[in-house]
């Protein structure tokens, strides 16, 4: 079941680590221009990988884009950029590399956060996406009790009666 109180103005999401985000609503218009630029870059990158392998060249500095894993995990990490690139207006805790000013909020530097720590970025796509609630309400009232019994639920197995005289033991042959 969905409520639909999603936000209408920009918010704070803190994603640890000191750093805080401030982001539009994650609307429908957001999600699919952020998909369709990762779309498009995995389009140029694949482009690359062919032209390269067509010309017999060492493909060493592009991703194997021939291994599915590797393909469906450039798609997360894309997406997820796009999202955030789409989404985040300002930011605390994200300072510059040579000194300690604090790093504008721009697209490069984005890319740059989300790059060097991958905990950030996923953070950053459950909490955005709203799929940290998902999932936590996914888990609502279906985890097993202490004694192995779910919560919600009665028991389906019925306790067995004790035996009244012990097995008897088989000799072997």
């Amino acid at each position: 079941m969905l409520k639909l109180n999603l936000p209408k103005e920009p918010y704070w999401i803190d994603l640890g680590a000191g750093v805080r985000v401030k982001v539009r609503p994650c609307t429908s218009a957001v999600f699919y221009q952020a998909r369709a630029e990762m779309n498009q870059k995995l389009q140029k990158l694949g482009e690359e990988y062919r032209s390269l392998k067509d010309v017999g060249a060492t493909i060493t500095d592009l991703p194997d884009l021939e291994n599915p894993s590797i393909r469906e995990a450039l798609a997360e990490q894309y997406l997820t950029l796009g999202l955030a690139q789409s989404a985040i207006i300002e930011w605390e805790g994200v300072l510059e590399a040579d000194d300690d000013q604090n790093a504008p909020a721009t697209p490069e530097k984005i890319e740059e956060l989300f790059s060097a720590y991958w905990v950030i970025a996923e953070t950053f796509r459950q909490q955005y996406t709203g799929l940290k609630e998902l999932l936590e309400a996914e888990k609502n009232g279906s985890r097993p009790a202490p004694g192995g019994t779910p919560a919600t639920g009665q028991p389906t197995v019925l306790a067995a009666e004790k035996a009244t005289a012990p097995a008897q033991k088989v000799k072997k042959a």
